[in-house]
């Protein structure tokens, strides 16, 4: 079992979060005002679209006690005030270690952060949770402290916007898989 740290003091995660959202912006470069919607509601904001990945984002909110990070994918660019369903929220506290949020930010051995998920995926549908998440998920996966978390990837790496994108397709995948 790792002992690795998981970011808790409100400096790192705010520095780690900002570090994640310009990785994000380089590549989601495309600006759309938009309505997100989410279980009971939406949020009109302006997300960051890549037409080559196909993956949208926003960020830049805190929400009582986290960031609030939605993902989702879409091939078209949205249409402007267009509403857009979220995929996935990688949403890390602001500070301490909150187990109620699904984001997390790790430093390993040699200092560079790492993105994680705690795989409690939500979707409005029976069965869709953190159990078939685990149960399905292709991508690497740690235990830090006894908590089993989804390895999303290192900030620093090359080709992190990736390994995001590949998660958000991967909880797609996983969601679809209840239906």
């Amino acid at each position: 079992m790792l002992t690795l740290p998981i970011l808790t003091l409100r400096n790192e995660i705010e520095n780690a979060q900002r570090q994640f959202v310009a990785k994000l912006e380089e590549r989601c470069n495309r600006q759309i005002r938009v309505k997100v919607g989410y279980k009971g509601g939406y949020e009109e904001c302006v997300i960051r679209w890549s037409p080559v990945l196909c993956l949208w984002f926003n960020s830049g909110r805190i929400v009582e006690n986290r960031y609030w990070n939605p993902f989702g994918l879409s091939e078209a660019a949205p249409r402007e005030n267009s509403m857009l369903s979220i995929v996935c929220e990688i949403n890390p506290p602001v500070e301490g270690l909150n187990k109620q949020v699904q984001g997390a930010f790790m430093r390993d051995e040699n200092g560079h952060i790492w993105l994680l998920h705690r795989g409690k995926i939500g979707g409005g549908k029976p069965g869709i949770g953190r159990k078939l998440f685990f149960e399905n998920y292709r991508g690497e996966t740690m235990e830090i402290a006894g908590e089993k978390f989804a390895v999303i990837g290192d900030i620093d790496s090359s080709d992190f916007v990736d390994h995001v994108t590949d998660f958000v397709r991967e909880v797609e995948r996983i969601k679809a898989l209840a239906a």
